[in-house]
């Protein structure tokens, strides 16, 4: 078990710390102000698309729902920057 993601799925204490730090992630993205919401959001981002990548599960309605997910983060991730620029 040499790999990361492999490490992560088994640990039972990722299972519960990965959603909870995902949510903390977003919530500071949503919430915060643009100094600290942007890179929580491009950390969030970056953490969700190499889950997605690495995620041995796959299927055409999986991988609508990964890249789904990832247009949300990004969107999300865009609007924050243009309001912080203007």
């Amino acid at each position: 078990m040499s790999d990361r993601y492999e490490r992560l799925q088994s640990a039972r204490g990722a299972r519960i710390a990965l959603p909870l730090v995902g949510a903390v992630l977003l919530v500071v993205g949503l919430s915060a102000r643009p100094l600290l919401a942007i890179p929580a959001l491009v950390v969030l981002v970056a953490f969700v698309g190499w889950l997605a990548l690495r995620s041995p599960v796959r299927g055409p309605g999986l991988d609508r729902l990964r890249l789904l997910v990832l247009g949300i983060l990004l969107a999300l991730l865009a609007g924050r920057l243009i309001g912080a620029v203007t």
